[in-house]
């Protein structure tokens, strides 16, 4: 099955963060792009590779304000899980004050 372009969500279902959810926005061609740069062992300020990793923060930072205007508890996904870099959380618990 083909990825898709968009967004994908993803519940956390075990550990502390229990009841929560992993948002992470996807672009195929863009990702694609940026992993052919590192499997060729580009330097990371290879243009496809410095475009993947702004675009993939600039999306972070989107999705972690929308949520947030729309009344959610949402941070950087890292700061809970170092795996999940670039991915945004989405807290159960009360929303953020941010």
């Amino acid at each position: 099955m083909a990825i898709q372009p968009g967004v994908w969500v993803e519940v956390d279902s075990q550990g502390e963060y229990a009841g929560g959810l992993y948002v992470r926005w996807s672009a195929p061609e863009l990702g694609e792009a940026g992993l052919r740069a590192v499997a060729e062992r580009q330097d990371p300020a290879a243009p496809e590779w410095k475009r993947y990793a702004e675009v993939v923060l600039l999306m972070q930072t989107a999705l972690i304000g929308i949520l947030r205007l729309a009344g959610f508890s949402a941070a950087q996904a890292g700061e809970i899980n170092d795996v999940a870099e670039g991915d945004v959380y989405v807290h159960s618990g009360t929303p953020s004050s941010s």
